[in-house]
């Protein structure tokens, strides 16, 4: 079967022009956007490789200088004449005696040292150390002092490289051990070599310490700029310079990232760290030191401002096709504005509406249009056709639910009359006839009320009282076994309820509630709940019914299929399915059927329904009776 698509002119007219002005700002969007982040990435990349090389340029010409500083100490013939003779003076410790002809080497040595660092002290602090552990130290701290090379970190190393600069980062000014308090969070890089004498034999060490905020000052700045960007120094051992935190914030070492992707230097790269994040990353190697300087900066950073732009982009796409909408909103209303009438006349039609014959429903349709005016007579030929069908649909509906409550009901009759007349079988074996009597006046009474009154909603008092008609016949045969008592409330006793709804479920208390031993109680209650629904107990203290049994009753009854169970009906063992049928067929939804067990001794059944006080309201009510 093939289906065909309808749609309305408004849908019609929202959707091609919507469609095409979204396709025209996508289109357009694509483009600009291709264009602005290869712009931007250009940009970035040019910016991240200049930083690097200016950095490169700023530390390599630091480092630069302080491997010069030590270089003219170490070639310096003047420096070598004192140290020597300071060291022939001193080949123990400082022996305060001989130090007096020691004097003028360590004042012609910070003479040298002073004119070698220059007036800017480019350098701030020089120390030369004696193989046998001598420092003579110039610049902020100025002395001689004796020190335990062992204890310092780059001693071994500075001998390894046998004259090779050995370049270490401390936070110390000095790694000899002064008394001097240094500034807090300060850093300093140590350049030391082994110092050579005259035969070429090594006789001391030179170092030449400068502060990190002076080789590194460049990259404060630019950070100061560049707040998002992160600089990374790394030294010949891959180990973090710069920041001096033992790692950087993200826990990456980023050398590790430049040979796992074989990256050059002097480029800039997207690289996805962590598979977490993409950043921009470039970075220099000072060869000369095999130090690697390095920018990064994320991903999400470098295209902010097209992102502001993308977000930009979609609100003026967004009121852009708002626009276009309410124009094609406009246009369209004026063409489908009968049809938009007529529509919303059919969404008014109910069932109580059609069955109101003072009520109309559809509004005339000034239309030019003639097939939309044949369309508007057309429905009102349908409506009117419609109205008288529903009132013959109505009247059979309710002729078959009037039918079904009367055959529910008539089951009740020849079922308690089975059962009357057992009852009196039972009590003429034991010749009690004077209590057959009386119980078929009372039976008498029963019948004379089920079958003259052919209504399905009787007052509660009524109801109460020839259910007791019956109870009255039971208590014959129990005798001072049985007690009944009942407590009626005075402002139910009006109240329409089903009929005969009471006695099923007192018959099904003397045959299934009273197993126990006597005396049994049956005890007959009601009342009216907030919400306006009725309700009557009715008691009994056979206490037999389990949770078990009890939740297997009540699943059988909710789970009835009403039409299958209408189309079996039979006289026997219909007495709570019976009332359950009446009060679901009258009452639907709102009827009340529940058990209580939770007393010992006692099983409650509740019954109950909306409160009606006159047959009018009553029937008005419920229409299909």
């Amino acid at each position: 079967m093939n289906y065909k698509l309808r749609y309305s002119q408004k849908t019609y007219l929202f959707s091609i022009y919507g469609l095409l002005v979204a396709l025209l700002l996508f289109l357009f969007f694509l483009c600009f956007y291709y264009f602005y982040s290869d712009n931007i990435y250009k940009t970035a990349k040019t910016k991240s490789e200049t930083i690097s090389a200016s950095i490169h340029k700023s530390v390599s010409t630091e480092l630069n200088n302080m491997s010069t500083i030590s270089m003219n100490i170490v070639y310096s013939n003047a420096i070598k004449k004192n140290f020597t003779s300071f060291t022939h003076n001193n080949t123990d410790t400082i022996n305060l005696e001989h130090f007096t002809q020691s004097r003028e080497n360590v004042l012609a040595i910070y003479d040298i040292i002073t004119a070698i660092i220059g007036p800017f002290q480019s350098a701030s602090q020089v120390n030369l150390y004696t193989q046998n552990g001598i420092c003579i130290g110039s610049g902020f701290f100025q002395g001689v002092i004796n020190v335990d090379l062992n204890t310092v970190p780059w001693y071994r190393d500075t001998l390894d490289k046998n004259g090779e600069k050995n370049i270490f980062l401390t936070d110390k000014l000095s790694y000899s051990p002064t008394k001097i308090e240094n500034m807090s969070n300060h850093h300093y890089l140590s350049l030391s070599r082994v110092f050579f004498n005259r035969n070429n034999e090594p006789e001391g060490i030179v170092e030449v310490v400068q502060d990190c905020n002076t080789v590194f000052s460049l990259i404060s700045e630019l950070k100061l700029k560049n707040p998002s960007t992160s600089f990374y120094v790394y030294n010949e051992h891959n180990e973090l310079v710069y920041p001096y935190s033992s790692a950087p914030e993200d826990n990456i070492n980023y050398t590790n990232t430049i040979q796992e992707h074989n990256l050059s230097p002097s480029v800039g790269y997207f690289i996805n760290i962590d598979s977490k994040h993409d950043v921009l990353m470039s970075y220099q190697k000072v060869d000369s030191y095999n130090w690697t300087i390095i920018a990064v900066e994320p991903k999400e950073v470098v295209f902010r401002s097209l992102h502001s732009f993308k977000e930009g982009f979609i609100i003026i796409a967004i009121i852009s096709i708002i626009f276009t909408l309410f124009l094609c909103f406009i246009i369209s209303s004026r063409l489908t504005q009968p049809l938009s009438t007529l529509t919303n006349s059919t969404k008014m039609v109910t069932i109580d509406r059609v069955l109101n014959e003072n009520e109309t429903l559809l509004v005339p349709i000034n239309s030019n249009i003639l097939e939309i005016s044949e369309l508007y007579q057309s429905f009102c030929d349908m409506y009117e056709k419609l109205r008288d069908s529903s009132h013959e649909i109505l009247l059979l509906r309710s002729e078959e639910t009037r039918a079904k409550l009367q055959a529910t009901q008539s089951l009740i009759n020849p079922h308690f009359l089975y059962n009357s007349l057992t009852n009196i079988s039972i009590m003429a074996e034991e010749d009690m006839n004077s209590e057959i009597i009386n119980i078929c006046h009372a039976l008498c009474d029963y019948f004379r009320y089920i079958t003259t009154c052919d209504e399905t909603a009787v007052p509660l008092s009524l109801e109460i009282s020839y259910t007791e008609k019956y109870i009255e016949c039971m208590k014959m045969r129990y005798g001072s076994d049985f007690i009944y008592t009942s407590n009626i409330d005075e402002s139910t006793k009006n109240i329409l309820i089903p009929k005969l709804i009471i006695q099923p479920i007192v018959e099904n208390a003397f045959k299934y509630g009273f197993s126990s031993s006597p005396p049994w109680i049956l005890d007959i209650k009601s009342s009216i709940t907030n919400d306006q629904k009725w309700l009557i107990y009715i008691e009994d203290n056979g206490g037999c019914l389990s949770d078990q049994d009890k939740e297997k009753l009540l699943s059988n009854l909710y789970n009835l299929n009403r039409t299958k169970e209408l189309k079996s009906l039979r006289i026997g063992g219909m007495g709570l399915k019976n009332v359950y049928l009446r009060l679901q067929l009258l009452y639907g939804t709102e009827a009340i059927f529940s058990i209580d067990n939770s007393q010992k001794n006692k099983t409650i059944f509740i019954i109950g329904g909306p409160v009606h006080l006159n047959k009018e309201d009553f029937y008005e009510q419920y229409t299909h009776l």
